[in-house]
């Protein structure tokens, strides 16, 4: 059962330029690149557009990339789309200017206005599940930070990710890329948070700390606030390499 009616903006990070992916990535951003046939990006928006509870979708991307979003969203519209679309511009053309990931939640976040709950979304993720569940999970928790996780497998594999420790459900604690996970559930790059929590964003960079991978945000925050974790038990694919994306293109383009 789902309670209360309260809305909620998907935050999807596109502002990345993906430099492990050149030269492809070059010329075209890491989240329309295609798999199944069409650009990852739609994977996701596809998977939320009959969500209730999804006010608008924003898209944070930059400069360099702003032409390709918007012909993108166009053709979104067009189609039929049944949620608004937005789209933030950060102020940078190449790698050496990123703003970071967490300076860009904050600046997409005061230029869109965000006030309801906020689900942040990396625009590279693919998975085979629903981002639904881990919607009505939040609501039903009583509107608790929640992170998405998947099991990686292996200790080999959780040093490339984002590792959380977990108490039943709750996140306790959160290394970036660790030597030596202390388990093998990766954060998947997805996260809801309550309105509540919008200005955390703000104080954490108002201190001497790192701007860029969200799971940073994640380390600051779980020693003061109850973080809960969604299990993904279905496929996830990070797309960080030419090597993995020609390897999950292949295996869902049947080549």
């Amino acid at each position: 059962m789902i309670i209360g009616s309260e809305k909620m903006d998907v935050l999807i990070l596109c502002g990345g330029y993906a430099t492990r992916l050149e030269p492809i990535t070059l010329f075209i951003p890491k989240p329309l690149l295609a798999i199944g046939g069409k650009p990852i990006i739609d994977n996701i928006v596809d998977d939320i557009k009959d969500c209730k509870e999804v006010n608008r979708i924003i898209i944070s991307t930059n400069k360099k990339f702003e032409a390709q979003f918007r012909y993108w969203m166009d053709n979104k519209r067009a189609s039929g789309f049944p949620k608004q679309l937005e789209i933030i511009v950060e102020p940078t053309t190449e790698h050496k200017e990123k703003l970071g990931a967490i300076r860009g939640i904050e600046y997409a976040i005061g230029k869109a206005g965000v006030s309801d709950d906020m689900m942040i979304v990396a625009g590279d993720n693919f998975y085979k599940w629903s981002l639904r569940n881990m919607i009505y999970e939040f609501i039903n928790s009583g509107r608790k930070a929640t992170v998405c996780v998947h099991d990686v497998g292996s200790v080999e594999d959780a040093k490339k990710f984002g590792i959380v420790q977990l108490q039943g459900k709750r996140i306790v604690k959160f290394e970036e890329k660790p030597e030596n996970p202390s388990s093998t559930m990766a954060s998947t790059g997805i996260y809801l948070y309550p309105k509540d929590m919008i200005p955390k964003f703000s104080e954490y960079l108002s201190g001497d700390n790192n701007p860029d991978a969200p799971g940073h945000f994640l380390h600051w925050l779980v020693n003061s606030t109850e973080i809960e974790a969604v299990i993904n038990d279905g496929e996830w694919f990070d797309i960080g390499t030419l090597e993995t994306y020609h390897k999950v293109y292949s295996q869902f383009n049947g080549c």
